[in-house]
């Protein structure tokens, strides 16, 4: 309009204020990384925090979250792209990567506090189980025994008892952990076995359990506990009063901890008693195999013992009569230590005495399938010891009495020759020969 007046500067109306930029995106996506993180922290604490996971299972669920990490920052990175905030996405994931890293560090020590926890969890009941044994109380045993983690068997159970493993550890990366047991006196592990007997486990399970034991007075040296663990024993038979019932080893293929129930119990008994295993083994009323009287006449260190066994089995007298290989067997395995008996033990006339009593009986040294004849090998002993002014004269004519019965005339050797034939040179060669034969006995 004319004569109209423009407006001045400062009449103009004010703008409108910028809209601020949003900042959602960049939360968003600084949380994202974290939250995963936790959750699979969450979810492998829990999963592979025990004791049965092992570190493959872990190294599986590291790979699963990595995988997961791959995924996690797609929809965030494509909602910055559509958004035009494709900036604030990359540094909020930046950061929160960076954050969920130490997931990794902090999901070993949970997932180690956790299986070390559940590990001497175990300890402690198996500790409370200790203590009821020892209260001779056979039903609380009974009770307690199926109650320890993991389910022991009776023979794991009196493995353990006697000091052997209870729970192992596993460090993953480094030496397992293993915990054991507290070994207790054997009359608490007769007692606990007198509760297994009288339970609800099967006979071959008992009979496990029994073996156990058995290994431990072995190795105890307390063979006048034997007559009440073989009480046990005959409770676990159909027929608990039969006489001359064969002593064998279980077929149990059960856990038993790491001790053994598949040893020949004669071999337990007899190679560690010698006489006096064998005057128990009689007393109670067992009988023997045929591969344990092989282990028996090894196993006599006497002429009453020698003569009580034939008094009691007849077939030990048929064996030796017959000339069989079983008598000159015997004689082999004693010939290693005729030297030491005549040395150490109570009267040098014993061993001599066993000797003939065996040459006496039928067994012939010539007999026997060793490399090294039982003369060669007493020969051989009594040059490497050091003869002394103080061997007795009884000494000396035990020793003359043993060479006589084990090298007869028409077995021993021209002059330079050892009585299985060969040379004083082949005697000395064959020292490494009758170690290693002396060790297999062992």
């Amino acid at each position: 309009m004319a004569g109209s007046v423009p407006p001045a500067p400062n009449d103009l109306p004010p703008s409108s204020p910028a809209p601020r930029r949003s900042r959602a995106v960049f939360w968003v996506a600084l949380a994202a990384f974290p939250l995963a993180a936790f959750a699979w922290l969450v979810w492998v604490v829990l999963t592979r925090g025990t004791e049965a996971a092992d570190f493959w299972d872990y190294s599986d669920a590291v790979l699963t979250g990595a995988v997961v990490a791959l995924l996690v920052p797609l929809p965030v990175l494509i909602w910055g792209g559509l958004s035009r905030r494709i900036g604030q996405a990359l540094l909020g994931v930046t950061i929160g990567a960076v954050v969920a890293v130490l997931a990794l560090p902090l999901s070993l020590h949970l997932i180690h506090a956790r299986r070390t926890q559940a590990f001497e969890d175990k300890k402690a009941r198996y500790a409370e189980f200790v203590a009821t044994v020892r209260s001779h109380d056979h039903a609380r045993i009974r009770k307690a025994l199926p109650a320890l983690p993991d389910g022991f068997s009776a023979p794991k159970a009196l493995c353990a008892l006697g000091g052997g493993a209870t729970y192992t550890f596993e460090q993953w990366l480094w030496f397992d952990d293993h915990a054991y047991g507290e070994a207790l006196p054997s009359a608490d592990l007769l007692e606990a076995a007198a509760a297994v007997v009288d339970g609800a486990w099967p006979r071959q399970e008992k009979q496990a359990a029994l073996l156990v034991l058995l290994h431990y007075l072995s190795e105890r040296d307390e063979p006048a506990l034997f007559p009440t663990w073989a009480g046990l024993w005959r409770r676990t038979l159909e027929q608990p009063d039969a006489a001359r019932t064969p002593l064998l080893a279980s077929d149990y293929r059960g856990d038993t901890g790491t001790c053994s129930a598949a040893r020949d119990p004669a071999d337990t008994v007899l190679k560690r008693w010698h006489d006096a295993g064998l005057r128990a083994w009689l007393q109670a009323g067992f009988g023997f195999s045929e591969e344990q009287r092989n282990l028996a006449l090894r196993a006599v260190r006497s002429k009453p013992m020698l003569q009580e066994l034939i008094a009691a089995d007849p077939e030990f007298a048929a064996m030796l009569s017959a000339g069989q290989s079983e008598g000159a067997d015997a004689l082999s395995h004693l010939s290693y230590e005729l030297s030491e008996l005549l040395d150490r033990g109570p009267d040098p006339a014993v061993p001599a005495e066993l000797v003939e009593a065996l040459r006496k009986a039928g067994a012939d040294p010539r007999r026997s399938e060793h490399a090294r004849k039982p003369c060669a090998v007493y020969e051989l002993s009594e040059s490497e010891r050091r003869p002394t002014g103080a061997d007795s004269a009884a000494r000396i004519a035990a020793a003359a009495r043993i060479h006589h019965a084990l090298c007869p005339p028409d077995g021993s050797a021209q002059p330079g020759k050892t009585a299985d034939g060969g040379s004083a040179n082949d005697r000395r060669a064959g020292t490494n020969e009758t170690a290693e034969a002396d060790s297999e006995r062992r």
